[in-house]
């Protein structure tokens, strides 16, 4: 259902900051919060059941909360362009790539997978996907001769960019080339990019996830997931499979959603501000052996990254020589940054994937995810830098 909650040619802010279309006088939209809705009549409810008129039925298929914030973020992912997007919004990330995977791919399929991906999408992948009866096959998505090689047998391609949490760039648009080429569709998981600093549906790809729960929201106060696409067919498909697996998004969860998407701007400007100087700061520490950001210019995938971003996130990662035990010993001594796996908030989240998100993972598999013992993961937030980089360089004293 559309609420034609948007001004037409309006900047990125602007875009994400108007409400309007609802049918209210409520400086803020209102949140729908009903299960079910009304008629007037069995005529009218017997016309809307058969698609002979428009209206709501029940909020597992949609809700005016829903389908407003849907709306906006399909504009700020087609902004500038000519191309129409559709979003629809899920109770979580992971509800969100399930749902298009489950959507895409039919057993007997195959789906190449970047191999340095979140981890909730690798596990998707080995454990619901393979006893679906699909085949998944990771790649280094650097190395296009292979993965043009491989295409040919593929059903869809799946890419982060940057990478999460090694912070790797791909040629977004190279890839698209060569999937729809032979016909193969790529989805991308845009969660640490925003549609603020890099729109994939502009550079070809059919399908663009979200985990809302990161920036789009920034704060940490609700979990979701949002797909976009400008495939109506796909899209139809995918919002029946929503509605019949239940996995859609509160209307409450939206609305906080859409409170978050209109600082979403600023904010990741101060994210990417303060990651610069953590950056600058980190690559003078001796324990401190690699720093992984996409604005270093001697970094292989610089020239990917500003070719298709307009800045750099608020993520970055850094090596530590003391492997493992300094990984440890560094989380144990941080006090003001907060040790936790998420990302996206405002304040600066810090961890070590050896010891914490990847410790049950096998050394194998961790070195094709790139996932290496002295790994540290920031997600740099929105605080005063000098008191990041002061609990930083404390916390380095402290296992020099």
């Amino acid at each position: 259902m559309k609420t034609k909650n948007l001004i037409n040619n309006t900047g990125f802010e602007s875009t994400a900051i108007k409400d309007s279309g609802l049918g209210s006088t409520a400086h803020l939209p209102p949140i729908f919060a009903t299960s079910t809705f009304v008629y007037e009549s069995p005529e009218e409810i017997m016309k809307v059941f058969k698609n002979e008129k428009e209206a709501y039925i029940y909020t597992r298929w949609d809700n005016p909360t829903v389908n407003f914030v849907e709306e906006k973020i399909a504009a700020l992912a087609t902004l500038n362009s000519d191309i129409k997007g559709k979003t629809l919004l899920f109770a979580s990330g992971m509800a969100a790539i399930s749902s298009l995977i489950d959507t895409v791919v039919h057993p007997g399929d195959t789906v190449l997978a970047q191999s340095n991906i979140y981890g909730g999408s690798v596990e998707l992948f080995d454990l619901l996907m393979k006893e679906k009866g699909v085949k998944v096959e990771y790649l280094d998505m650097h190395d296009l001769e292979t993965l043009e090689n491989r295409t040919q047998t593929a059903s869809l391609i799946y890419i982060e960019s940057p990478s999460n949490p090694t912070i790797n760039a791909y040629d977004i648009q190279q890839i698209c080339s060569i999937a729809h080429q032979s016909n193969c569709k790529v989805a991308i998981d845009n969660t640490l990019s925003t549609p603020y600093l890099q729109r994939p549906l502009q550079l070809g790809v059919d399908f663009e996830l979200h985990s809302t729960t990161k920036y789009l929201n920034g704060h940490g106060t609700a979990l979701g997931g949002a797909m976009v696409t400008t495939d109506n067919n796909f899209y139809e498909k995918c919002w029946n499979y929503r509605k019949l697996h239940g996995g859609v998004c509160s209307p409450f969860d939206a609305w906080l959603l859409n409170n978050g998407l209109k600082t979403l701007a600023i904010r990741m400007e101060k994210h990417c501000d303060n990651s610069e100087l953590i950056v600058e700061f980190l690559n003078k520490r001796k324990e401190v052996t690699q720093v992984n950001y996409l604005s270093l210019k001697d970094k292989k995938d610089h020239k990917i990254a500003e070719k298709q971003m307009y800045r750099y996130g608020g993520v970055l990662s850094f090596e530590l020589k003391g492997g493992i035990r300094a990984g440890i010993d560094l989380m144990k001594n941080i006090r003001f940054c907060t040790l936790t796996s998420t990302l996206g908030t405002p304040d600066t989240l810090i961890n070590h994937p050896a010891s914490m998100t990847h410790v049950k993972v096998n050394e194998e598999q961790k070195l094709r995810f790139g996932i290496t013992d002295g790994l540290i993961r920031m997600s740099v937030g929105l605080e005063d830098v000098n008191d990041i980089i002061a609990d930083l360089g404390q916390a380095l004293d402290s296992i020099s």
